[in-house]
This record gives C-alpha cells, sequence and structure tokens, in this order.
C-alpha cells in the first residue's frame, strides 16, 4: 500500500491527479489533501507516516518550499506545477519528478513508475540513484521551453489576437482575467485563473507579484517601497503592489538582490 498525500489548492488540478491515481494498478491511499502552506507545516510536524507526496509549488498562501525549508520532509516528492523554473529548487528536495501542466496519464504514470523503481532499489548504493537524478537534471537543462507570442481574444465581432509582447499587465478578479497593453487597453481573456496563463508565458518576462496580477518586466516604469514588506510598481497610469510572501522573490526577479 503506497500512502500519499497530495498538496494541491485547486479542486479541478486535485480531481485530476486522484483519477489518475485510480488508474494505477498499485493499492495506493491518499492519506491527506492539503490545500495551505499553515496546513502543510502543521501536518508534516507530526511527522507522519508518508510513503509519497504529489506536490504542487504555489498554494494558496504561498509557495510550497516555505513548508520543505522549515519541516525535515523525508518522503519522496514528484512536483505537479504549471511553473518550469523551481525545478532546482524541487531537486534540493526530495524532488524525484517534475511533471509541467497540463500532463498526461502517461507521463504520471511514468512518474509512479520511476517512485516503485527507487523504492524496490533502496539496496542500491545512493550514488546509483543520485546517477539516475542527475540525468534527469540534465535533461532539463537541455530543454528550451517554449512560449505562446500571442493569446486569441473573443470578441463581438470574432477573434483576434493580442500579442504577448504587447501584453503591460494581467488582473485576475473573481475568476475573470484581463490583460492590459502597451496602450492601457482591457482585454477580456479566455482563460480562467492567472495559473492559466501563466502556462503559456516566459517567467523571466512576467512575474506574479501577488494572488491576482501578473506584470510584464517590460513595462515597469519604476518601483518604491510602499510598505515595510511590499513594493509599488508603476506600470502606465496604474500602480501595483506586491504582495508581502511575494517581495523577495519579485526583488529577485528584478535582479535587486
Amino acid at each position: 500500500m503506497i500512502k500519499v498525500v497530495i498538496l494541491e489548492d485547486e479542486v479541478p488540478a486535485r480531481k485530476k491527479i486522484k483519477n489518475f491515481l485510480d488508474k494505477i494498478e498499485d493499492p495506493i491511499v491518499i492519506i491527506k489533501e492539503i490545500e495551505t502552506i499553515s496546513e502543510g507545516l502543521i501536518f508534516f510536524q507530526t511527522m507522519p507516516d508518508v510513503d509519497l507526496i504529489l506536490s504542487d509549488i504555489e498554494l494558496r498562501d504561498g509557495n510550497v518550499f516555505e513548508i520543505y525549508n522549515q519541516v525535515n520532509v523525508t518522503a519522496p516528492i514528484i512536483f505537479i506545477t504549471a511553473y518550469d523554473h523551481f525545478w532546482m529548487n524541487a531537486f534540493e528536495t526530495n524532488g524525484i519528478e517534475y511533471l509541467l501542466k497540463p500532463y498526461s496519464f502517461s507521463r504520471f504514470e511514468k512518474s509512479l513508475q520511476k517512485f516503485n523503481s527507487l523504492k524496490s532499489n533502496l539496496a542500491t548504493t545512493d550514488n546509483d540513484i543520485f546517477k539516475k537524478i542527475d540525468a534527469y537534471y540534465q535533461s532539463k537543462i537541455d530543454s528550451q521551453p517554449t512560449y505562446k507570442e500571442y493569446i486569441p481574444v473573443k470578441s463581438a465581432n470574432g477573434i483576434y489576437f493580442l500579442k504577448i509582447i504587447d501584453i503591460a499587465f494581467i488582473q485576475s478578479d473573481y475568476g475573470v482575467v484581463f490583460a492590459f497593453d502597451s496602450n492601457n487597453k482591457k482585454h477580456l481573456l479566455n482563460q480562467a485563473s492567472l495559473k492559466e496563463i501563466q502556462e503559456i508565458l516566459n517567467p523571466d518576462i512576467f512575474f506574479k507579484i501577488n494572488r491576482s496580477e501578473l506584470v510584464s518586466k517590460n513595462y515597469i516604469e519604476k518601483i518604491n517601497r510602499y510598505t515595510k514588506n511590499t513594493i509599488a510598481i508603476y506600470i502606465k497610469t496604474h500602480i501595483l503592489k506586491t504582495s508581502q510572501n511575494n517581495t523577495a522573490a519579485f526583488n529577485a526577479w528584478m535582479g535587486l538582490k
């Protein structure tokens, strides 16, 4: 019996994981579903008996590495995320696989096979296991992600194509996502969440400054300290603000640290 913990804050994504687990031949039991960093910290501090962790990276209240950096989590972790730039962090923890959303059942099944292979070969030397992980590292280094150049947008007159390079920032408001272009024009996007739109954007150009806004580095005119732990970002006629959880990462992304 494989005892699994799921860290995922979106219900559809969690449902997909559980549906895929149901298709795996090995007996699996889900002992905990976690949606927040605070809940995860409490759970893992109890030293639970866990065989495998299936983990998203951005949860409702922050980045999941806040958990893994504070608590000694010994179970192997399969990361399932829309972000491709955290894989080095993943393998600095107990990461054994890194699935990028959207992913197929075939990729999911292979990640479970990798877990079973590592589990059944615990008698082999640590060096053999590290070689397998290093090979995966190298495969990630060699692969270059591609990103969309435009977004199709529906309008009353049909469909037009909004160039990614023209987007200054993106806002999500109660499940409705808008893009503001370089002329300050507002476009209603078809995507239902920031996570969904982030999958097609270059993380070197776009950054999630808080739970509801993504900004393009190309259109940031200036930044100022807003409070002790937040930053005000000036884009055209708009002033956006980082959340406390994202300020340090934003500064690093901008090359300020």
